[in-house]
């Protein structure tokens, strides 16, 4: 009988490995195409394996020293495509904007407030250009310096969507967390917690198609 037992548990055992391995598989397939096409195949599909995978594909990547961020970048693709068309037909004074503090000059001058840092149209970095945009859309834009400053914002300001940028890992788990609020996301292009990048036109792009639809340019607001 004993003998029995664990002949069936090792039978399970084998059976749960073979399945994680083939939900792992259809994972990577399902999100390399997504990111290389920009088009969701079987959504429903990818958000129940990469809900289900995460932790062990980000495990397997380290392990055979890969981009380990490659399965949250994948992650905010595909929630930003799964948003993109209800985001779409949300006025812009219902949206937030949440920007990293690592974006800012060395240099730069504005102060910290209650709310996050507040941007004072130096120049020195690109969100100033970013401002500039928001306040043509009554867009609110929030500069902050941590989670703790978010959720100050959450509770003090009512809005149906929000745009992100954060280093990938940051910027997952907060449209995760933010589901129920149409999250649109752009990840830093670079690692650090200072001089950080992003690209500005695609943040500008997600700006652009909130409601009334725009189509502003970086050129027109640098200064």
């Amino acid at each position: 009988m004993d003998l029995n037992i664990f002949t069936f548990l090792g039978e399970l055992l084998v059976l749960i490995v073979v399945i994680l391995i083939i939900l792992v598989v259809i994972t990577l397939l399902l999100g390399l195409h997504m990111m290389k096409n920009k088009k969701l195949i079987f959504p429903g599909i990818l958000l129940f394996t990469l809900n289900i995978t995460y932790p062990i594909i980000k495990k397997i990547l380290n392990a055979l020293q890969l981009d380990e961020l490659l399965i949250d970048r994948i992650s905010i693709d595909l929630r930003n495509l799964l948003n993109k068309e209800k985001f779409k037909e949300i006025a812009a004074e219902d949206v937030i904007i949440v920007l990293p503090h690592c974006l800012r000059s060395m240099n730069c001058p504005a102060k910290l407030t209650t709310s996050g840092i507040e941007c004072v149209l130096c120049g020195q970095c690109c969100i100033g250009t970013i401002k500039k945009i928001c306040d043509k859309k009554k867009i609110d834009l929030f500069i902050v310096p941590g989670s703790t400053f978010i959720k100050n914002v959450i509770k003090k300001r009512k809005f149906k969507a929000v745009i992100g940028v954060a280093c990938p890992v940051d910027l997952n788990q907060a449209m995760t967390s933010l589901y129920e609020f149409t999250p649109q996301g752009v990840y830093l292009l670079n690692d650090g917690c200072i001089n950080t990048m992003v690209d500005v036109d695609d943040v500008i792009e997600l700006i652009n198609n909130t409601l009334p639809h725009t189509d502003y340019k970086k050129e027109d607001f640098v200064n």
